[in-house]
């Protein structure tokens, strides 16, 4: 599993989001199975996900390379962390590169 971490301004609350790539270049699709955005809000700080568990690919899966993802709010994907947390907002993907 890759992850890819970055450092952003705060967008607020997001609800959806939405990723892609333009499929150039052999290789070029991945599977992603999670965006996390952390981001403080007051002096909370706070984890939302947008699971996808899907390729962004043109050979795989349903053949798409965009998708917009919608927050899970519900269970344990929203967190509230301890104070004082620092690197915030950051943006994280947890993607999985496979060779095909």
């Amino acid at each position: 599993m890759d992850i890819f971490c970055i450092k952003a301004v705060s967008l607020g609350d997001l609800e959806k989001v939405l990723i892609s790539h333009d499929g150039t270049g052999p290789g070029s699709g991945w599977f992603l199975d999670k965006i996390v955005i952390k981001h403080k809000k007051g002096e909370e700080a706070q984890e939302v996900v947008f699971p996808c568990n899907r390729w962004l690919d043109e050979y795989q899966d349903d053949g798409k390379t965009e998708r917009e993802l919608t927050a899970n709010k519900h269970g344990s994907s929203m967190k509230t962390f301890l104070k004082g947390k620092s690197c915030f907002p950051t943006i994280v993907f947890y993607t999985m590169v496979f060779a095909v």
